[in-house]
């Protein structure tokens, strides 16, 4: 058996750089010293507070979180009582703009002597899971709706276009004014009933997604000129920068479609509208087979009534909506076009505000 020499052998087991796993940490992770200024970061705290390890360096924690009791008291609990402590469900606005869900750990950091020098505050975005796990029983959920679509839909369009041709044939056997109206009545509905199973069959159509290089600013602008004319006229916040993503152009033009026809119906009454679209690439990251993956995010925004707060967590179920003559499909249809995408679309309204946002994986 051949020997292996103690250098080889060291090179052999070279531990791993620590800053390498420092920045592999998904969760946002920052050294505090006694003082409670920021001694070191991860890559995950800069995509978290939007801000460089460089710009936090030298920070105090209270600059990073203002105005967030919670987390300091727990920073001083630890200090003082030398033991980790832990807050499961903590909300923390690490930008102006972004209120996110935290589970906050915070560790004491101690020398060889025992002694503490420091603090370990540990954050985990806990909304992303949520969001997740939701989005995994929605699907599952129009997945099985789906399958049921197919078997009513093709038992019951048979006999509706029986209804309409025997319409059309008693309208031209007895061509009375009363006759006439009848007849156009009941082929009006059976119209109306095969465009909410062609919409139903949207759901369960399982044909593989056409993958290509796609512009998601030449689709935006395509939907946008399908749309036409229209008031208010959007604002555009394009990133120019964005990379191209890979997926069905067709489907990726009838997810914005129906999107933006419910910001604008959403609008119809109002008397100052506003509708922006903002394309970002995003600060979460996926993980997909052990690798981690960029997403890029469409956010679309109106100021209109808001959804009322029992709609906000069914929003995507088929036949739910706030609209007196919708059918409630175009939005669980929106969700399955993103769900074969491979990315994730969720809804934060209020009155007065309604956001949209689309997260789409970046190959």
């Amino acid at each position: 058996m051949p020997t292996v020499k103690p250098e080889e052998k060291s090179q052999e087991h070279c531990p791993l750089p620590l800053g390498v796993l420092w920045d592999h940490i998904d969760m946002a992770v920052l050294a505090l010293d006694n003082q409670l200024i920021v001694q070191n970061t991860n890559a995950a705290s800069e995509r978290m507070f939007g801000k460089t390890s460089r710009w936090m360096l030298g920070q105090s924690i209270e600059t990073l979180l203002p105005g967030y009791p919670v987390a300091l008291d727990l920073i001083q609990r630890a200090q003082s009582l030398n033991m980790p402590f832990r807050s499961r469900s903590t909300q923390i606005a690490p930008s102006p703009d972004r209120l996110l869900s935290v589970s906050l750990t915070v560790v004491p950091l101690r020398n060889a002597d025992g002694l503490v020098i420091g603090t370990l505050l540990q954050l985990d975005e806990t909304g992303n899971s949520e969001r997740l796990e939701a989005g995994e029983r929605l699907n599952e959920t129009l997945d099985s709706l789906g399958f049921l679509a197919i078997s009513v839909a093709h038992e019951v369009k048979n006999p509706l276009a029986g209804i309409r041709g025997a319409a059309q044939l008693i309208e031209m056997q007895s061509p009375t004014p009363a006759t006439t109206t009848c007849t156009q009545l009941i082929r009006s509905e059976v119209d109306r009933i095969s465009r909410l199973l062609d919409s139903l069959l949207g759901l369960a159509d399982n044909l593989p997604i056409m993958e290509k290089e796609t512009n998601i600013h030449e689709i935006l602008n395509h939907v946008l000129k399908i749309i036409g004319p229209k008031v208010p006229e959007p604002i555009c916040d394009f990133d120019p920068s964005l990379p191209f993503i890979r997926g069905d152009r067709d489907q990726l033009v009838q997810l914005f479609l129906n999107l933006l026809h419910n910001a604008y119906e959403a609008l119809r009454t109002h008397a100052n509208p506003t509708l922006h679209i903002l394309t970002r690439i995003s600060d979460r990251i996926r993980f997909e087979q052990g690798r981690r993956h960029k997403q890029i995010i469409i956010e679309i925004h109106n100021n209109g009534p808001g959804i009322p707060d029992e709609m906000k967590k069914k929003i995507f179920l088929p036949f739910v909506t706030t609209k007196s003559n919708g059918t409630g499909l175009g939005l669980a249809i929106s969700q399955k076009i993103v769900h074969d995408h491979s990315g994730q679309i969720e809804v934060d309204s209020h009155p007065g505000k309604t956001i949209f946002r689309i997260f789409l994986p970046i190959p």
